[in-house]
């Protein structure tokens, strides 16, 4: 079910929209926070750890902003626990409603993957001995990756086998489960003409010390 409501998500961000609600803003060197998502796409892989599914996110773009892919993930993470609903996503995106970016986390950059870039007009080559070292390259951190993940799984296994040593598999915890604070109804960041104005006292503010210097 939070699948769908995910995958439901990920059509609102289709199209050209302001994304400045799901980004880090840099109101000094960006004015126009308008994107256009061709495809967001949300399917699982091959993967899967014990009884866990791994999903794979595609998004294309035009262009993206400072961290846009990131809060775009974490919103639909929070959509994914229950803790949102997808429409709080149109809420977001309509600037005119929305003007300040409510405060949250970005998901994490670790998973996150610039794939191709592609360009109109242009065509790029690969030779066969650069697309040979790729395939080496890759080939050779899979198996560091492998062998740090079965480190760490045999590690996770020795604390499980503790664990029974000790004669903790009887003992309950309880997890306290933290609270959710609805985005809409959060702190915010100030908007991007509350920055400019901000740059621009500041930025007058200089001029004056050195004129008067």
């Amino acid at each position: 079910m939070f699948h769908q409501a995910m995958k439901s998500g990920t059509k609102k961000f289709v199209g050209e929209h302001n994304f400045s609600n799901f980004c880090k803003m840099d109101a000094a060197n960006v004015h126009n926070y308008k994107r256009h998502i061709t495809s967001f796409e949300i399917a699982p892989c091959d993967t899967r750890h014990e009884d866990n599914q791994l999903f794979v996110i595609k998004i294309i773009g035009s262009a993206f902003l400072w961290h846009q892919v990131r809060c775009m993930v974490a919103v639909l993470f929070m959509i994914g626990q229950d803790l949102e609903t997808p429409d709080v996503i149109d809420t977001l995106l309509d600037t005119n409603r929305t003007r300040r970016k409510p405060q949250y986390p970005m998901a994490p950059e670790i998973p996150l993957v610039l794939r191709s870039c592609e360009f109109e007009g242009l065509k790029f080559r690969c030779s066969s001995d650069a697309l040979q070292a790729v395939r080496v390259h890759l080939k050779n951190e899979c198996r560091m990756y492998l062998l740090q993940a079965a480190i760490f799984h045999e590690a996770f296994l020795s604390c499980l086998q503790l664990s029974n040593d000790i004669g903790m598999s009887n003992v309950k915890t309880v997890k306290k489960k933290a609270s959710h604070v609805p985005l809409l109804s959060r702190q915010t960041e100030p908007s991007y003409e509350e920055r400019r104005t901000k740059l621009e006292n500041t930025k007058s503010r200089a001029c004056s010390l050195v004129t008067a210097g």
